[in-house]
């Protein structure tokens, strides 16, 4: 199991996470180390995109929830982007879908900011 994130500078002190692989029980750590260290270097206007991580985990859902609180209480935000059919599917079950603003693409998200 893998992960791979991307992290990009956009307008507006806005930043991209891009992630790439697996997030579950092997990769848990390092991803919520890396959203940690984000926050820790003052970026908490977030967009994160799902679209190649085809596996994501409780764990790793928890990560997400408690970046978003993390942010929020910097009055920041986190927003997500391109979430896959099975993301997706995890995130309507556990009703994240009404405390997550999700998008279907970059551009709207960064948008929204404004």
């Amino acid at each position: 199991m893998e992960i791979k994130i991307d992290v990009r500078p956009k307008a507006n002190n806005i930043t991209l996470i891009v992630l790439r692989g697996e997030i579950g029980t092997e990769t848990v750590n390092q991803f919520k180390d890396k959203l940690d260290q984000i926050i820790a270097d003052g970026k908490i206007r977030l967009v994160m995109d799902f679209q190649e991580i085809n596996y994501l985990n409780s764990m790793g859902l928890g990560v997400v929830a408690a970046t978003l609180k993390k942010v929020k209480k910097s009055k920041g935000d986190l927003k997500l982007i391109n979430l896959s059919p099975a993301v997706q599917e995890l995130f309507e079950m556990t009703r994240l879908t009404k405390v997550f603003e999700i998008f279907e693409s970059e551009e709207s998200a960064v948008k929204s900011f404004s």
